[in-house]
This record gives structure tokens, sequence and C-alpha cells, in this order.
């Protein structure tokens, strides 16, 4: 078990399947020494630092800030330095991480891609855990920050499926993101236990400053506000990169509270709010009057380690629906600032809850920019909720309807609270050959009787693969699951099997 060390939590904001996420319990270490996060009201200062006896451990391109460990007993000194404006704990975060294809249906992406805005040539920065190498995605470039490793690759989980939602490549399989042609930059902030320092934090967003990004997704926050951090994203903002942050999971059932995390609180960031599959402010997602817009975040399939694909839901996945669009807006309209498109975003939405801008979804639901329809290639193994079934094949003329024969599991029959459940079906004919292109439709019953749907395509070899991924607080007991598989001219076949969660 990793040492807890700090009040403050800054976290990953997503959470499992049907549950809230609880933020991780914190207390302060004593230590001789203290990572520290140095603001300095004007040039940063190592000499500072070093008259207080201490280390830096990073300087940053375009912050006055410096990353430093101190004597516990120098910082009061730190400061009542006449150049330091400010003092603050480098915070570390730990949290667990958390789909799908009406997501990109409810902005209406297709509607762009039909007129050939699919975010092509928009640098986008996705400062988190890392980006994992997928046969849905392509990285172009990025760095790592965090102590132990020089590669941007995620071990965690979390970045990839950001990434996912935001760019995964339109290639017929998988899922598509909405961006699904813009670039793609790994920032590892995060590590494998979804923990990291917010002064790698910064450096995150430095870098992308540096390196001239569009867009930088965060799908994180704090509900301590930092000085350090506030500079950074408005240097990045007033530098013409757009900054996207998910408004946070501590939102209340009556929504009553202003629970707006940080940075999506500071004015230089698009603070993102969740909604469901029927326009619905889920009971998580965050209120407040910074809330700008809103977008899916319920049950959101996107790509996963090891080539796989799971169910997230969280403000983590609203905002890189938020990030994706804004590609698609950019390209669209080459010609115009950030403050402009940033205007453009707001103006294109559907108003949702009270007439006008408020508190649980901002301007409204995001709309991706309007084109004329077309044919968009289709992932043949997506997972969808509330998606209409594949159109059927032309039925040929035959003396009797051929057979199916569908087969249903999961990895295993019992699971704790906080595993992830991998369902698999597998659809053939009489004969053992693997069909292709059939329909499945998933229903998952729980203990209460709730049904959960999912509908997927199977791929070349006949399967459906998916992952749901669950919380401590998921409900307990025996889960049935029914796959019902739907192909042209051939019979319905189905078949079924349950799980135990404990």
């Amino acid at each position: 078990m990793k040492k807890i060390i700090s009040a403050v939590t800054f976290l990953l904001v997503a959470f499992g399947f049907t549950a809230n996420v609880n933020a991780a319990v914190v207390t302060s270490v004593s230590t001789s020494n203290e990572r520290v996060i140095v603001v300095f009201k004007n040039k940063a200062d190592k000499n500072v630092v070093s008259k207080a006896r201490g280390n830096v451990r990073r300087e940053y391109k375009n912050a006055n800030v410096l990353s430093a460990s101190v004597p516990t007993t120098a910082i009061k000194d730190l400061k009542d330095d006449p150049n330091v404006l400010a003092v603050e704990q480098d915070i570390i975060v730990k949290t667990n991480s958390q789909t799908v294809d009406w997501g990109v249906n409810k902005i209406q992406a297709q509607t762009a891609w039909s007129s050939s805005y699919t975010g092509k040539g928009v640098k986008i920065g996705i400062v988190d855990t890392g980006i994992a190498n997928h046969e849905d995605l392509s990285v172009a470039g990025g760095a790592a920050f965090t102590s132990y490793t020089t590669s941007y690759l995620d071990d965690n989980g979390h970045g990839t499926h950001v990434a996912g939602i935001i760019g995964a490549k339109n290639n017929g399989y998988g899922i598509v993101g909405v961006a699904n042609e813009a670039s793609l930059y790994a920032i590892k902030v995060l590590g494998n236990d979804g923990a990291g320092y917010l002064s790698d934090i910064i450096a995150g967003i430095d870098w992308c400053i540096t390196n001239k990004m569009d867009i930088i997704n965060l799908s994180l926050g704090s509900s301590v506000p930092s000085t350090a951090l506030q500079q950074e994203v408005d240097k990045a903002y007033n530098q013409g990169i757009l900054v996207v942050a998910a408004a946070g999971n501590d939102g209340t059932s009556d929504g009553a509270t202003d629970a707006v995390d940080y940075p999506a609180k500071y004015s230089s960031v698009i603070a993102v709010a969740a909604i469901d599959s029927n326009n619905k402010r889920p009971s998580f997602s965050s209120t407040g009057n910074t809330v700008e817009v809103a977008a899916p975040g319920v049950n959101v399939l996107s790509t996963y380690l090891n080539n796989k694909y799971v169910s997230m839901s969280g403000t983590s996945m609203a905002a890189p629906f938020v990030t994706g669009d804004l590609a698609l807006l950019k390209q669209a309209n080459p010609g115009l600032s950030p403050n402009q498109l940033r205007a453009k975003l707001n103006e294109n939405v559907i108003d949702l809850g009270t007439s006008g801008k408020d508190s649980w979804y901002g301007y409204g639901l995001i709309q991706a920019p309007k084109g004329q329809t077309s044919t968009v290639t289709q992932p043949a193994s997506t997972i969808a909720t509330n998606t209409q079934p594949v159109a059927s094949q032309p039925v040929t003329t035959q003396p009797s309807k051929l057979e199916t024969r569908t087969v249903v599991s999961t990895n295993k029959t019992y699971y704790l609270a906080g595993d992830i459940i991998y369902i698999k079906s597998k659809v053939t004919d009489t004969s053992g050959k693997a069909i292709q292109g059939a329909t499945l439709k998933f229903s998952i019953t729980s203990p209460k009787g709730v049904v959960t749907v999912y509908k997927g395509m199977t791929d070349r070899y006949g399967e459906v693969f998916f992952g749901i991924l669950t919380y401590r607080i998921t409900g307990k007991g025996t889960y049935k699951v029914l796959a019902e598989t739907t192909y042209s001219s051939y019979i319905t076949s189905s078949s079924n099997t349950a799980f135990q969660i404990y």
C-alpha cells in the first residue's frame, strides 16, 4: 500500500460501473524535507530555494514557478521572501480509474465527418496517465514527467480511454473517436496507480505550451485552488491554446452545490459537465456557475490497455468529447481565434435544464459542426447503449432460414468490487464457422432487477469482447447476462450466463 501524504486530493475525474468514485483519503506525512511548488512574483530565482537550503527539482519554461524540496523549517522563510508569491504543497494523488458510441451520435459528430471535418491537422495534448499502444489509436508523440519512467506509454488505462474518445481511428472496427484524424500527444504525468504530483501536471501543461499544442485535455481536478496551476493554464490560454477540463465528480443529487474542481473552475479553462443518454445530469456531475458545457459521460466505451475496450463514466469521459468537438470546429474554422472558437462551441449546443446558461449544463449539450449526411465506416466491435442495430443484409431466397449458435461467457464466475468484468460472446453457424457482422445485444440484469443493455457487432472471428469496470460501492450479488444474436436471414439465437460480485 502506498503512503498517502496529502490532505488535498487531485484526482482523475472518473468513476466505475453504476457507481460514484470515492476520493482517496489522505493525511500529512512528517518529513525533514517537503516537496513544494514555489510561485514567484517575477522571474523564478533558484537562489531563493538555495538560501532556504532546498534543492530545485524542476524548472518551467512558461511559468514563474520552481518545483523544489526544502526543509520543513525553512518554508516560513521561503514564504517571507519578497519575490515569492506563494509556496504550495506539491500534492500527490491516488485514485482508481474507471461507453460509448452513443456519445458520438449524441453530439452529431457524423455530420461533421460527412463534411470531411475529422480534426486533421489539430494537435491535442492529453495530460493524463499516458496512452498505450492500441490498434485503434495513433500517437504523434509525447513526453513523460513521472519519476519512474521516461516512456509516455499508459500503464493505468485512464489516459488511453480518454484518447479513444477524442481520436480513435475510423478504421472499421473498435470505436470511432470524435476527431478521428487529429494528432494525439501523450503527456504522462500520472503513474500506474493513477497517482502523480501537481508539479508534474504543471510540467505536462508547460510541455504543451512549448510544443504548441492547439488543445489541452485535462481529465483531472482538485477541490483546492493552486496559484501555480492557474498561472500555467492562463499562460496556455494566452498563448492561443484551448484548455478543456472535467468539472468533477463531486455533485449532489439536488445539484445545489458549487462543486466544480480546479483547474476547470478557472476562467481560462472550459469546464465540462456530464450527461447520460437521456440528456439528464447524473448525480455525480459537479455543478456550479463555472460549468460551461455538457457532454456524454455515462457508460462511455473507449480504448483501454492490451488492445481492449471498457466502459467508464465520469466527467473525465465528458471532457474529451468537448476536446474532440473543438478540434472539428478548429478544422472547420481555421481563421478563428481561440476566443472565437470557444464562443462558437458555446453557441452550437442543445439547451438543457433551465433556459440559457445554468449551473448544471452550462450553455448546454455540445453539437459538432453541421454537414450533409453521408455513410461513415462503422466500428465492427463497438459495444453501445441506446444505438440502433446494423441494417440487415438483403434476404436471399432460401427454403428455410439458417441457424446461428451463440455462446456468452465471462472470464471468471465471481469478482470483487473494483475488478474488471470481461464478457465475451462468439457467434458461429451450425458448422462452427465464425460469423462476422452479426448484431449482438447484451442485457445485464443487476441483483435489483435493473437491466443495462449493450450492443455490438461481431468481428472476423465472430466475437464481441468488452469489459465493465466496477467499484467497491457497485451493487453486490448475482448479475445475469443474456446475449441475443440477429444476423440477416438467420434464425435468432441466444445464450446466457451469470456472475457474482462480492
